[in-house]
């Protein structure tokens, strides 16, 4: 590719205007005008764009604010970018106040024949009979935490056994919980490690605690027990973080076997483990968790009520490290959080104790294996999920780079996650997850995995522009 003025037709240079001084960072101005060009239709689907060396020599820049510009340009679903072929326009998003289908957010289907409104409706009005709405207006107290906490011990104690003897600390959220653990078992600069394809939320959390997650090989069983020990040796990393049951995005269960190997890894090296089992409740078989396997020690436990239950709840118990003062991690939560809603920690507490969680989920794991059947029978076999996972996790065909995928069927009113909202690495692999929860019903999901399919069958290369 030429580095002068006279660049070549195929590539496309009209849009470029002189950044102004004092109008907010230079990245995001040229992210600007790529989106600005879009609009008004200078610059169209499969339009090649400069190279960033060459645009940034053009507009003055560094090539890292340039790089930058791209990065964001891509976020934004403006651009695609190929190895070796350079950068394209993907195209205008889908005109505003078009129905959408939103298959990003990774929640439970509603429990099928409806009736969920009815069943928050008398929760509620439960709760309210019982504690009275003065009791639900204040912050969270020491009594009403012990009476939800017991209930959370219910809860837990079909997958944790004699574990669940120790009360967990109730938190607003999985999240917050998780946010918590790294404040306070984490310090600033150091490694966290955590399987290569993981939990966009953990990312999140460790790039604002000044922490850095590294990935550790895995093969189908879940990250190998070698490649801890080696990870730990080369950064010292003190800390995993783990999904081990119906993996995010993956939707891998590590077996049993292999949890043995990596609980014995850690306990010897003297790791700490954050084990995050939200998706156990949608399971019937399986494994038990890490946790049981290490007797608790140095060893966090989070499960939560969003993913089986009901989102809106944000309910998660946390198991603290058996032995271990959970005074710095409760020092923490208050810092994020100041704790749980009054209303919502009765309502979980209400539901448990009753048997309406337990039901619920039941419900939930029914509707999720009747749309991952509709999944399976839709999507190709490449396609990974569990019977009665709420998520797909699809890799693509090589003739598609998932940065286009999704743009393409943002087009069409579908809304996917990419791979590299979950990568460790920058290098993520192409691939998309599909939350089956997201659509209202089993015929909006059958028609949005249907578009799905149809989209993976197409080849853009070939229609492309000639590049000359």
């Amino acid at each position: 590719m030429p580095q002068n003025d006279d660049m070549k037709e195929a590539v496309h240079t009209g849009w470029i205007r002189p950044l102004t001084r004092g109008a907010g960072p230079r990245y995001l101005q040229i992210a600007d005008l790529i989106g600005q060009a879009v609009q008004a239709g200078t610059l169209a689907a499969g339009d090649q764009i400069p190279p960033q060396r060459w645009l940034a020599s053009r507009l003055g820049v560094d090539l890292t604010t340039v790089t930058r510009a791209y990065t964001e340009a891509r976020n934004r679903g403006l651009i695609a970018s190929f190895s070796g072929r350079g950068s394209f326009i993907a195209g205008q998003a889908a005109p505003a106040g078009r129905e959408r289908i939103d298959l990003t957010m990774n929640i439970p289907p509603q429990p099928a024949g409806g009736g969920m409104a009815a069943r928050v409706q008398a929760g509620i009005a439960e709760v309210l009979e019982r504690q009275g709405i003065e009791a639900l207006s204040r912050y969270q107290d020491d009594a009403a935490g012990s009476s939800a906490a017991q209930a959370g011990q219910a809860w837990l104690r079909p997958a944790l056994g004699a574990l669940a003897g120790q009360a967990p600390i109730l938190c607003a959220g999985s999240q917050a919980g998780l946010f918590g653990v790294l404040m306070s078992a984490a310090r600033r600069g150091e490694a966290v490690l955590c399987e290569p394809l993981t939990y966009p939320g953990f990312l999140l959390a460790v790039r604002q605690l000044g922490l850095r997650a590294v990935g550790v090989a895995s093969d189908a069983e879940g990250v190998v027990p070698d490649a801890i020990e080696r990870c730990h040796r080369e950064t010292g990393a003190r800390l995993i973080y783990l999904n081990p049951t119906l993996q995010n995005p993956t939707a891998q269960t590590m077996p049993e076997g292999r949890r043995k190997d990596v609980a014995a890894v850690l306990q010897r090296l003297g790791m700490t483990l954050v084990e995050d089992d939200p998706y156990r409740y949608l399971l019937n078989d399986a494994p038990p968790p890490l946790a049981t396997l290490t007797g608790g020690e140095r060893t966090y436990y989070l499960a939560s009520l969003s993913k089986c239950v009901w989102p809106s709840l944000r309910t998660s118990f946390l198991l603290p490290p058996r032995g271990e003062s959970s005074i710095p991690l409760q020092e923490s939560l208050r810092a994020c959080s100041m704790g749980c809603s009054g209303l919502l920690t009765a309502l979980s507490e209400q539901w448990i104790r009753s048997g309406v969680a337990r039901q619920l989920s039941l419900e939930v794991q029914r509707e999720a294996r009747a749309r991952q059947t509709l999944a399976r029978s839709i999507l190709p076999k490449a396609a990974q999920a569990h019977p009665s996972g709420i998520h797909v996790w699809l890799p693509l065909p090589a003739h598609w780079n998932q940065h286009l995928f999704v743009h393409a069927l943002e087009q069409q009113g579908i809304l996917v996650a990419s791979a590299d909202s979950f990568g460790v690495e920058a290098e993520s692999g192409d691939a998309v997850r599909i939350s089956i929860g997201g659509a209202a019903s089993q015929a909006e999901l059958a028609r949005a995995l249907q578009q799905i399919a149809a989209l993976l069958e197409e080849d853009r290369r070939r229609s492309s522009r000639a590049i000359v």
